[in-house]
């Protein structure tokens, strides 16, 4: 009898590019493209440079790239460190469906083996669209434990997938690659997030591994349980899994084509307040100065409230507090990487205002979660006045888009201090017709980008 693994297998086996909805394929191009910046900017930070130096010491060498580096190394290796690195500045692609980011679980497990392969653009793109797809389905078809982060859990099976696809596993051996990925997740905790923990980027570097790891078990003889995602999904790490919703539509709805680009560099919940906030500045009658607010009233989802931190540590935790964002936003007058690094961590305008921030939960709007994420700000004036704003769809989900020049006005401001602006061009322009790349190992025309 049939249930819904034996439909994924047959949606990953039978699934060709040529399936995937236009809209869907140019949503992935664009992701492609803002995973790239993500890993080079990411790689400039200190740890990732000192963590790069050292794999690469110890790595036997290979064909996939360190992007931000020039530098090339094995498979495993290289996509583990562009996965870390792309969560660095929380600037990566999410779905909200999809209850995660599932393009940082699956591009960097693809990009490594289609480089260490020379697969095609198009083998590398077909591989993409169908291990998101994947993740993404499974991420949307159970209830998330707010403690658990979802890097490193569903992200498996979709690299898992997405390597299989590249690497021609045979359909009759897809089922038991599946199952195994399913049972090979990592329990990490949102905690992390909330404290600054920069362990947090590892735990999608544990999908890019673990998904290609999965496929080297399965190859050398390993055996999965009959069902290895259930368990996962319904005790283990989350609740209530639903196999009917994973297969839902499959292959004639894209959840690929649903997700967002990020526009501020800091957790999407958060986002929501920033519009509000953003909103509520639009309406004033003169610019606001932060010494002139007495307090800002918040009333959010869960997610958005939970996200509640004022004793900020570092640079990374500042990604994670909806009042710390709030208060640099209104400081800085603007919501760029600058509202969230070492500086504005410790600038005492901002820690001061971020404590005067009052966050609460509205269950009315939790209700409304993802499918709407609605959000109040208020601006309470020292001279009594109010000055309110709302959210009620974050720009960049699929019923609030943006423009996509703003997507390549974030590549070029963040990819143009790592490799230089005609450069920084010259890969965007390359990721969007990535389809017409031969051999992966000479994306973008260079030996290492």
């Amino acid at each position: 009898m049939s249930d819904y693994l034996d439909t994924l297998v047959d949606f990953v086996d039978a699934t060709r590019l040529d399936d995937v909805p236009p809209a869907a394929l140019a949503h992935l191009r664009s992701i492609f493209a803002d995973t790239l910046v993500a890993f080079a900017a990411g790689m400039q930070q200190p740890e990732m440079k000192a963590l790069a130096a050292r794999q690469l010491a110890e790595s036997g060498g290979g064909h996939a790239m360190i992007v931000g580096t020039g530098q090339r190394c094995g498979p495993i290796e290289a996509s583990a460190l562009n996965a870390a690195a792309g969560c660095w500045l929380e600037i990566d692609e999410g779905n909200l469906e999809a209850n995660g980011h599932p393009g940082i679980q699956v591009l960097p497990a693809a990009l490594a083996v289609a480089q260490q392969r020379g697969a095609s653009g198009r083998a590398f793109l077909e591989a993409c669209a169908i291990g998101y797809e994947v993740a993404g389905r499974i991420g949307s078809a159970c209830d998330q434990r707010m403690i658990v982060h979802p890097h490193g859990t569903y992200g498996v099976v979709g690299a898992a997938v997405a390597v299989a696809k590249l690497c021609g596993l045979p359909r009759d051996r897809l089922r038991e690659l599946i199952s195994l990925a399913g049972s090979s997740p990592l329990a990490g905790n949102r905690m992390t997030m909330k404290d600054g923990a920069t362990l947090r980027n590892w735990y999608a570097a544990h999908s890019a591994q673990m998904g290609q790891m999965a496929l080297r078990l399965i190859e050398a003889g390993f055996t999965a349980p009959y069902d290895g995602i259930a368990p996962t999904c319904n005790e283990i790490l989350f609740d209530n899994f639903r196999p009917d919703v994973v297969v839902a539509g499959l292959g004639s709805r894209w959840l690929l084509g649903d997700g967002y680009i990020k526009l501020y560099p800091c957790g999407r919940p958060v986002h929501a307040a920033i519009d509000a906030l953003r909103d509520a500045l639009a309406r004033a009658p003169q610019p606001v100065r932060a010494e002139d607010v007495a307090r800002i009233e918040v009333r959010a989802f869960q997610f958005a409230a939970y996200l509640n931190r004022t004793d900020i540590r570092n640079a990374f935790a500042t990604r994670f507090s909806t009042p710390f964002a709030l208060a640099s936003v209104l400081v800085h007058r603007s919501h760029g990487l600058e509202c969230f690094d070492e500086a504005a961590a410790a600038d005492p305008l901002i820690l001061d205002l971020a404590r005067r921030v009052q966050l609460a939960e509205d269950a009315g709007y939790t209700a409304a979660w993802p499918a709407r994420q609605p959000c109040d700000v208020v601006l309470v004036m020292n001279d009594g006045s109010r000055l309110s704003g709302h959210c009620e769809v974050m720009r960049g989900e699929p019923s609030n888009p943006v423009d996509r020049a703003e997507f390549q006005a974030k590549f070029m401001a963040i990819g143009t201090p790592v490799w230089g602006e005609d450069m920084a061009a010259r890969i965007h322009a390359a990721a969007l017709t990535v389809d017409a790349t031969e051999d992966m190992r000479l994306f973008a025309g260079s030996p290492g980008i």
